[in-house]
């Protein structure tokens, strides 16, 4: 339990709370009539990102650490009122980097010997893998219509 495997953990917390994901989710993109499932599906993937953000966030506050839930990034806001199917490309490489820093802070907590951090961190990187999958899915299934178009 150190303090630098604490704020690896918060950096990794930052990412995912603020990832495009979680940015589109609460922007509400645009979505067609007939699209109205996948965007049912797209919100329950940004829920299961804020599960694991929730998560961390009780870990923390369990070891008494300061959270800090950062913001999103002033880019982002281009990126409103725009239909789901022309941001999913985005959605899932801001996903890559979730990825990336869940890597970062796996390899920091293990290098100070926080098992309970890396315990924590294993668990979310299989399930962060399984919303880019989950992502990529989507992405076909919102391609569909355009191919036949």
């Amino acid at each position: 339990m150190t303090q630098q495997s604490e704020s690896a953990l918060n950096n990794v917390l930052i990412d995912m709370a603020c990832s495009f994901l979680q940015y589109v989710a609460e922007s509400s993109p645009w979505i067609s009539v007939q699209e109205q499932s996948v965007g049912k599906q797209f919100l329950i993937i940004a829920a299961r990102q804020r599960q694991d953000v929730s998560e961390m966030v009780s870990l923390l506050t369990e070891r008494e650490h300061f959270v800090d839930f950062g913001s999103f990034p002033t880019e982002y806001t281009d990126q409103q009122f725009l239909a789901l199917d022309t941001l999913i490309e985005k959605i899932r490489a801001s996903q890559t980097l979730v990825l990336a820093s869940i890597s970062n802070g796996l390899a920091s907590s293990n290098a100070e010997g926080d098992d309970e951090i890396s315990e924590l961190l294993k668990v979310i990187e299989v399930r962060q893998k399984d919303i880019a999958t989950a992502l990529e899915a989507l992405q076909r299934e919102l391609a569909e219509p355009n191919a036949s178009a």
